[in-house]
């Protein structure tokens, strides 16, 4: 099955810097650091100084890439020594592919980044920068500027180490096997990491947790995942509020009917708002939430490779989370077969 083609998209950002005292497992003491990027409110420099503060080495997965800046900060770090690697979407069904990631792919060999293109057949629609293999970026988002000023994105920047590991782990296995389907992820301990293909049982399990009289809030560009769709109405059928926000497209109609009428809350906004939700995020209890580049589909949680992470760091929840309800507020109830 293949993902519904739809522009690959990323945007502005607010960002939210903190010292989280939280213990890695890989080190008592060790501080972990979260940094929340909430677009499209403040643009992408967090990004590129993210980019350019390699010591070592960059590795990079990216759906979609065209973005001058970004890959002016990758060559640059090519240029002072810095291993960088870059691996994109190649795939001819999905919004990225070759048609969208050509003139990036040639400008960064040029410049002497080691680009490679993923396996052709699924989407490889991951969005990650891993920065000498002890900090990564986990985003909703490209890195494709056309889009940057009107959707909503998020991202997180961490040096929580086992975040790192797990995705330098399975980046040098997407790396050397390009002739092959993407492989289970890598989730060491202490990691948040969840990955597709098998990120659907995890999601539900997430959507689970949530206890009565609590709310959850959810964001995502695309809809069709049964079990997803089934946890998000048992939710409500024990007492919580369930309120999902996207944007409008006929292709969901289905689902949203399906959700509406076992009593989740859903609003939308429409094609040509100001906004495109183009973010995949979860909030449950308050205290945790997922962010990464999975859509509720099968096809993103099952067959693509994408990546997210789910944590409880208490600035990314709060920052996620009042996110969402704003965007909620602002959206249009959806009644079934309008």
């Amino acid at each position: 099955m293949k993902a519904i083609r739809k522009p690959g998209i990323t945007s502005g950002l607010i960002v939210i810097t903190l010292i989280v005292a939280t213990l890695c497992g890989c080190g008592a003491g060790k501080k972990t650091s979260y940094r929340l990027i909430i677009e499209p409110q403040d643009g992408y420099q967090s990004v590129y100084d993210f980019i350019s503060g390699a010591k070592k080495s960059v590795d990079m997965t990216m759906y979609q890439l065209s973005d001058p800046k970004a890959q002016d900060a990758l060559k640059a770090a090519a240029k002072k020594g810095v291993k960088v690697r870059v691996l994109l979407d190649s795939d001819p069904e999905g919004g990225g592919g070759k048609t969208v990631n050509q003139a990036a792919y040639d400008d960064l060999k040029a410049g002497g980044v080691e680009v490679r293109w993923a396996w052709s057949g699924t989407l490889w629609h991951q969005k990650s920068v891993i920065r000498d293999g002890d900090a990564a970026a986990v985003m909703t988002c490209n890195l494709y500027a056309p889009y940057y000023p009107i959707v909503r994105d998020y991202a997180v920047i961490t040096d929580n180490a086992a975040t790192a590991s797990g995705m330098g782990a399975t980046f040098n296995k997407d790396w050397n096997r390009t002739d092959s389907p993407p492989s289970k992820g890598v989730v060491p301990e202490a990691s948040e990491l969840i990955w597709s293909p098998g990120a659907q049982p995890g999601l539900v399990d997430l959507i689970d947790s949530a206890r009565p009289g609590t709310t959850i809030y959810a964001e995502d560009e695309q809809l069709d995942s049964q079990p997803i769709e089934q946890a998000l109405i048992e939710a409500a059928k024990r007492g919580v509020t369930v309120n999902l926000t996207m944007t409008y497209s006929s292709d969901y109609v289905s689902g949203f009917n399906n959700l509406a009428a076992g009593g989740v809350h859903v609003r939308l906004y429409q094609p040509t708002a100001p906004i495109y939700i183009h973010a995949k995020a979860i909030s449950v209890n308050d205290d945790t939430v997922y962010v990464g580049s999975s859509n509720f589909t099968s096809a993103m949680t099952n067959q693509n490779r994408n990546v997210g992470i789910i944590t409880t760091d208490p600035e990314v929840v709060r920052g996620v989370t009042e996110t969402m309800a704003a965007d909620f507020a602002g959206a249009t109830p959806y009644t079934p077969g309008q």
